[in-house]
């Protein structure tokens, strides 16, 4: 028999409290993003933004997001977002518009914003569809954009480019009236990190040396409706530097588990990172997002023509993008009377699960894995048996506030 509980590790497959929300391994002949910036399959925009006024960029960035630059290639199954360098002089606002502008997001519309004079590059970034959330009281002056995402765990394979000013990620977001935001960097890899915004933020000068193809960074923020930051407890950082004994360049598994009480970070199968302060985790609705850009890194001093010191392309591969999500019937006492409630069991996290057999025992054969989560006891007070080799995972764990 064995028996664990609240197990740290990557997601189990063999627990059927999980549903398959994503699956994409980017497989299917003659799919691709249009000039619509969506791809058929309805999965995927190539951009949409949500909370910067331009729509076309990020004001750390140099890039312009493009939906030509995010390519499924069917054939061998990967998903490839590429950087390319325009030319020596900045993509400028005026007409006519050497890169496409998305029709209405959502009722957002996308324009060039005229400040933003140090564009050099095309990008691409792929999110989740979103949502819009119904008005109500309190948010009938600002239709929110919401993702479709709230609690689970994301799973990302990819190589990530580097070179100067490669900046790439994999992340939830949502962005909400008077500067309030949400964000989860599954992962992070940027040439450069250094704190060029305030005190408040952690951002750090990189604790490995810039460009360090072996480091990427994961966290989480959150912040107050007045839009200063939300500081993390003292015993945890927002982000955190990873190391790892393998070139980012060559393929990994990065991944988080988000739930109401805590969120575990994971590289290629292993727990590297975790937080458990409830009062400063994300609770809404996220967009799920990776993207590859050219950050401020590519112009520092600019060359002897005063040019960008990276004036190449590269590539970001996404080999597949996975995202579970826990079924939730938080309200329910469950009641396993006999070996047939057991063959029924209707996986989710229950308030309570009580084994309560009184003549033959419940069983749990030598081949079966099972596990209960639950948010007040799991009970035995029946005869109940895991024969040798099977095995019974409880997990305890808080179910979310769902208004």
């Amino acid at each position: 028999m064995l028996l664990s509980l609240n197990m740290l590790a990557q997601i189990d497959p063999y627990d059927l409290n999980w549903d398959t929300i994503v699956f994409d391994d980017f497989n299917e002949l003659n799919r691709q993003f249009d000039n619509t910036f969506q791809e058929p399959l309805g999965q995927w925009l190539s951009f949409c933004p949500t909370l910067f006024p331009s729509g076309i960029t990020k004001h750390d960035g140099h890039n312009i997001y493009q939906w030509n630059n995010c390519v499924i290639d069917g054939n061998s199954g990967i998903l490839r977002i590429n950087s390319n360098y325009v030319s020596n002089t900045p993509i400028s606002c005026t007409q006519p518009l050497n890169y496409d502008l998305p029709p209405a997001c959502f009722g957002r519309w996308f324009w060039c914003d005229p400040t933003h004079n140090s564009l050099y590059y095309y990008s691409g970034m792929i999110e989740s569809y979103p949502v819009v959330e119904q008005q109500t009281a309190s948010n009938k002056d600002w239709p929110h954009l919401l993702g479709e995402f709230r609690y689970g765990y994301f799973e990302i394979r990819c190589k990530v480019p580097i070179h100067e000013g490669a900046k790439s990620s994999f992340w939830l977001w949502g962005a909400y009236p008077n500067g309030y935001y949400e964000e989860i960097d599954v992962y992070e890899f940027s040439w450069d990190f250094e704190n060029i915004w305030s005190t408040q933020w952690t951002h750090n000068p990189h604790p490995h040396g810039e460009g360090n193809p072996y480091c990427f960074t994961s966290g989480l923020y959150i912040n107050k409706e007045d839009a200063t930051f939300q500081p993390m407890d003292e015993t945890s950082k927002a982000r955190e530097y990873l190391m790892i004994s393998d070139s980012l360049s060559n393929w990994h598994t990065f991944a988080c588990e988000w739930l109401p009480d805590h969120v575990f970070w994971y590289c290629d199968g292993d727990m590297v990172d975790k937080y458990n302060n409830p009062d400063s985790i994300p609770s809404h609705y996220l967009t799920l997002k990776t993207c590859y850009q050219i950050d401020r890194y590519a112009l520092q001093g600019h060359n002897s023509n005063n040019q960008p010191h990276w004036t190449d392309g590269g590539s970001m591969v996404v080999d597949y993008i996975i995202v579970y999500q826990l079924k939730w019937d938080c309200s329910t006492d469950e009641v396993i009377a006999q070996q047939n409630d057991l063959n029924n069991f209707d996986y989710a996290v229950k308030k309570s699960i009580a084994v309560t057999s009184t003549i033959e025992p419940t069983r749990i054969g030598n081949t079966d894995k099972v596990t209960f989560r639950t948010t007040d006891y799991f009970q035995i007070t029946g005869p109940f048996q895991v024969d040798s080799g099977g095995e019974l995972t409880v997990i305890m764990q808080n179910c979310p506030n769902m208004e």
